[in-house]
């Protein structure tokens, strides 16, 4: 269960880090979509050049710079979508975000659930997208396209928590891949604003790829024994 914790406590904070940039960008009055999406993508080139660097605390570092790229990538979607989002509106969108984990941790308390991890999660995507799909049918309101964004997010951390880690720094390894899902929202934005769509938004989930195979976070004694 700390796997759990520590996976919610790291996407709250990455998730937050991202509604503060985007609500300090918007204080800072920076209005022009190019700056904010190029400002965005230009973080994104400096931590991918600072992994070559092979020191330990720079994974965490490119995490944080990864979740600042995020809040310009989410700036310069408002400022194309003229939404004006308070931060604590935004927080109130963290905080559902949290909550799509708490609901997908929480049936794997049931061993039936949990002995059939891999069938679970696929069921549970696709439900998420569906009710996602749904949300945005039947609501039209500005923090919609945002809960998809942090949903896609999430969700990619979800992915990171369903590998086997055995030391913190294979754990700090699925935060990073996991925050890379960032790349994601930013491709997405790009081609709804190139392609001039009048929807809310069309997202999509992320993949986080990996040379591990899937097991439940939830270990049970007997296997473990095994």
């Amino acid at each position: 269960m700390k796997k759990i914790t520590n996976s919610m406590l790291v996407s709250f904070v990455f998730l937050s880090a991202i509604a503060v940039v985007a609500y300090l960008a918007d204080l800072a009055h920076l209005d022009e979509f190019w700056w904010a999406f190029g400002i965005a993508t230009a973080l994104i080139v400096v931590g991918i050049l600072l992994l070559f660097i092979k020191k330990p605390q720079i994974k965490p570092l490119v995490i944080a710079i990864n979740a600042i790229s995020m809040g310009f990538y989410l700036r310069s979607w408002y400022i194309n979508r003229g939404f004006d989002n308070s931060l604590l509106l935004m927080l109130g969108v963290v905080a559902l975000a949290v909550l799509y984990m708490v609901v997908f941790v929480l049936p794997l308390l049931i061993p039936f659930v949990n002995r059939h991890y891999g069938w679970y999660l696929l069921i549970f995507v696709i439900l998420s997208l569906g009710g996602y799909v749904c949300l945005l049918i039947f609501t039209k309101t500005t923090w919609v396209s945002t809960l998809g964004y942090f949903g896609i997010i999430q969700l990619a951390f979800i992915m990171g928590l369903s590998f086997d880690t055995t030391d913190n720094d294979e754990q700090i390894s699925s935060y990073l891949i996991s925050s890379y899902s960032v790349l994601v929202c930013g491709v997405v934005i790009l081609l709804l604003v190139l392609s001039a769509d009048d929807c809310e938004c069309d997202l999509s989930c992320d993949g986080c790829g990996s040379s591990k195979e899937f097991s439940s976070p939830i270990r049970n004694k007997k296997d473990d024994k095994i």
